[in-house]
């Protein structure tokens, strides 16, 4: 059976984009259709491509058209219209990925608008996928096929993270209790000046009573990920020579005073193998090959 709403064309035009912020539903078409094409491409080579690994001699080769009795690529490319690199290369090559008698799947989180315009003209599919809310969030639980008590916890819980919903509703199911959500005094920016503070156990700590309160992990990685960005942007903008780091950076004058205090706590090469770390985290959490509050807790401690 075909994946709803996707095909295999007669064109050759075979050229996908799953994009937007709910990832946990992006992630699920883009396996879906991959499951959908293992089924349905005979011998098919599949390629996993992502701004990490990317190779323009590579990319190259799986554009090169195939002859009737070469194995068609089925090419999945993540994060690569974000990537500096691998954008600049893609800017001249995104009409021959809509041209090749091969199959490119792009996943990415935030597309331009300008980009995104000019990619719904090439492709076959675009699907955008944007943080469900209201409505559109209860009907998503409603497929869960779980009590409406236990929906309403987890959505005051979670929110619009469906990833993190997603957990919840497996500890249901298992036959364990989803709790309320506790109210309690969170600082989302304490957790910020411990890491500014290269104090670890401190950062430890709040992470623990942060996540007993019942805050998502996920939540306090994206505000690492930010003082990790904001550092790292501050300390190449000193070492650059500029005078009105503020300004430059675009940060608030209060959040940049901070920012160029903490900088000097670290080495460039250090927040680099943060950022680093961070990113490889999300990513591995994403792809269901790590445990997002596990490693978070184990590049705290090391």
């Amino acid at each position: 059976m075909p994946v709803a709403g996707y095909s295999l064309p007669v064109t050759t035009n075979m050229f996908y984009l799953l994009c937007g912020k709910d990832t946990y539903r992006s992630r699920e078409k883009l396996r879906e259709l991959l499951e959908s094409f293992r089924a349905k491409v005979s011998g098919a080579a599949f390629f996993d491509i992502d701004k990490n690994n990317f190779n323009e001699a590579e990319f190259d080769g799986l554009l090169k058209s195939k002859s009737l009795f070469d194995k068609k690529y089925v090419i999945t490319a993540e994060g690569l219209l974000s990537g500096k690199d691998s954008r600049n290369y893609l800017s001249d090559k995104l009409e021959e990925c809509a041209r090749s008698e091969n199959i490119f799947l792009f996943w990415e989180e935030e597309v331009e608008e300008k980009s995104l315009e000019e990619i719904k003209k090439l492709a076959a599919k675009v699907q955008q996928f944007d943080l469900l809310e209201g409505a559109k969030l209860n009907a998503w639980f409603a497929t869960q096929k779980i009590p409406p008590s236990v929906s309403s916890k987890v959505i005051a819980r979670c929110g619009s993270d469906l990833w993190q919903a997603s957990k919840e509703i497996e500890k249901h199911r298992l036959g364990g209790e989803v709790e309320d959500r506790k109210t309690t005094q969170y600082n989302p920016f304490a957790i910020c000046d411990a890491f500014a503070e290269k104090n670890k156990v401190k950062m430890w700590t709040i992470y623990q009573q942060t996540l007993i309160a019942g805050i998502p992990a996920e939540e306090v990685f994206f505000k690492i990920l930010w003082q990790v960005k904001n550092l790292l942007m501050v300390k190449k903008l000193a070492g650059a020579g500029v005078s009105d780091i503020a300004k430059e950076s675009g940060l608030k004058p209060f959040v940049a005073g901070k920012a160029i205090k903490a900088a000097k706590n670290f080495t460039e090469e250090e927040l680099e193998n943060y950022s680093y770390d961070l990113l490889r985290i999300y990513h591995e959490e994403r792809r269901g090959g790590g445990e997002l509050v596990i490693e978070l807790e184990k590049m705290m401690i090391k």
